[in-house]
């Protein structure tokens, strides 16, 4: 708790500049797009923008975090303050996707309050554990490559290439997203279950990686 309080979140936002906004401008976008539009149709628009943009978002601020120390070279200076490199890293970039999440959630109740064929707690366990996946690769990646670009790339070819092959075996590769808005229970909770210990993963070898590194 005492580490959580000396988060800086305005400080860290003002650091991210103007890039601090894609999400929320996202989400503002998915909250217009669910009171814009009725009818038979809107779940499945609805949940094909939130699986290939609002998930892959939850990376950014992720990744966003440590720009500073790597454009400007801050990383000798980042180990002579007192805090973990827990801190420093895991911590920071966890508070960060929870802040995302909880505007998303938000953003799944009111969904759910505009459609009532819409379940507000099928949505949630259909794309929070994606989201958190998205949240744990991309702070994987900045960590391994130590440069933004790299991470995005990664993520928006990823992105692109399941939504353009629809999931197939076209892109052998691991499908974070769902593809099929009427999936089972069991298998909804299978697949939340699988994205949350891939992201636990992820996390504990970003950690790993930071750890046993003198600069970030």
């Amino acid at each position: 708790m005492k580490s959580i309080r000396k988060i800086d979140f305005f400080f860290e936002i003002k650091s991210m500049g103007l890039s601090a906004i894609l999400p929320l401008l996202a989400l503002l976008f998915l909250v217009f797009f669910n009171y814009s539009e009725l009818g038979p149709e809107i779940a499945r628009k609805l949940s094909i923008f939130i699986e290939f943009v609002i998930c892959p978002l939850a990376a950014w601020w992720c990744m966003y975090l440590f720009i500073d120390y790597y454009e400007d070279n801050m990383g000798e200076v980042l180990f002579t303050y007192p805090v973990s490199i827990f801190f420093h890293g895991v911590l920071r970039a966890l508070m960060f996707l929870l802040c995302f999440l909880a505007l998303f959630i938000i953003c799944l109740f009111l969904i759910s309050q505009r459609h009532e064929e819409i379940l507000f707690s099928i949505q949630v366990l259909q794309y929070i554990p994606q989201s958190i996946l998205y949240g744990a690769l991309g702070f994987c990646l900045i960590v391994l490559t130590r440069n933004i670009v790299i991470p995005i790339l990664c993520i928006v070819g990823y992105v692109a290439g399941k939504y353009f092959t629809g999931g197939s075996k076209l892109m052998p590769v691991y499908n974070i997203m769902f593809f099929d808005i009427e999936s089972s229970y069991q298998l909804l909770l299978e697949k939340a279950l699988i994205n949350i210990v891939f992201a636990f993963l992820l996390f504990v070898l970003s950690h790993f990686i930071l750890a046993r590194r003198t600069l970030i």
